[in-house]
């Protein structure tokens, strides 16, 4: 049943490979999704089921991998239109009850750009909002789901696994379809890199076949795939900490990242229309605000020990 699962184009923006939603039929007949993608991309979405011979109503679950705007925000909606249950790691359920933290953090970060980038997100209504707790699985429909709890992105991700597929959200990193290139989107407000290693571990140890990569699509090559984004994220700290150290700022970072990226995609050859999704998909002075935010915390941590570096931040 993992092998079956589907990828939807939710042409984002207007563009392709940006966002995906993944769905998986069930042997009841309907289908669950894995993501639910933002409020903005609603009307994609249901061309892509109806295109994959579903219809809306026979949806049975959505599992999101994490609540940013981007992976949970039609969540809401979905649930209201369908009764569908909304399945989430035990931290963020209070955010779908209630998105109105979220969405404030959001705007301050978006201003003006807000409805036209993530539309609207409605709460997940009661009674359809699900806590899942690590290693455990849902049966719906028939088909049995297992959510992996994977912090690093996000303290509250959760990587969904289907048979051998597997929905690493955020955490298993951004690769376009056609490319080799994996780089780790590292927004903010909480990049913790000695939890994300640890989470690319217990990718590891899942024995998928397949990555369902939000940003974008399924890729077959597990192995290869986890550990060119754990030398990536190395890579981006190690010069996240030479930068910042040397009394560089979020800009600098930016450049040095950018820089560094475009050298790598070059050196793989990945062509400059594909270089522009990329930056779409994960824009670089978002990733330099999410590290320079992880590398102060880490910092402060290095000080309290007198000098001592720790291995990365925790919250």
């Amino acid at each position: 049943m993992g092998d079956s699962a589907r990828t939807i184009d939710l042409h984002f923006m207007g563009y392709e490979q940006v966002i995906a939603s993944f769905l998986v039929p069930t042997p009841g007949g309907g289908f669950v999704l894995l993501e639910s993608g933002p409020g903005s991309t609603l009307d994609a979405l249901e061309a892509g089921i109806r295109e994959a011979g579903f219809q809306l109503e026979a949806l049975r679950g959505v599992f999101v991998t994490h609540v940013h705007l981007d992976h949970a925000g039609a969540a809401g909606e979905l649930a209201r239109r369908t009764g569908a249950g909304v399945f989430v790691h035990p931290a963020g359920v209070r955010h779908l009850a209630d998105p109105s933290r979220l969405l404030a953090s959001a705007g301050r970060l978006y201003g003006s750009m807000m409805d036209t980038l993530w539309g609207r997100m409605e709460p997940v209504p009661e009674g359809t909002l699900h806590a899942v707790e690590n290693g455990e699985t849902v049966e719906i429909d028939g088909l049995a789901v297992t959510g992996w709890h994977t912090p690093g992105h996000a303290s509250h991700h959760v990587a969904w696994q289907v048979g051998s597929d597997v929905a690493t959200g955020d955490v298993g990193g951004l690769r376009m379809p056609g490319s080799s290139h994996v780089i780790p989107p590292t927004p903010p407000p909480d990049i913790d890199i000695a939890a994300w290693k640890n989470s690319l571990g217990i990718l590891r140890g899942l024995g998928a076949k397949r990555l369902l990569v939000t940003h974008f699509g399924a890729h077959d090559d597990p192995a290869r795939h986890l550990d060119q984004l754990e030398a990536g994220l190395d890579a981006w700290w190690a010069l996240t900490v030479d930068v910042l150290d040397a009394g560089g700022d979020a800009g600098t970072l930016e450049a040095a990242l950018t820089e560094l990226d475009d050298g790598n995609m070059a050196a793989t050859g990945v062509p400059d229309e594909v270089r522009r999704r990329y930056r779409t998909a994960c824009p670089m002075p978002m990733n330099a605000a999410g590290l320079v935010r992880a590398w102060k915390m880490w910092d402060r941590e290095r000080e309290a020990n007198g000098g001592h570096v720790p291995a990365a931040r925790r919250d």
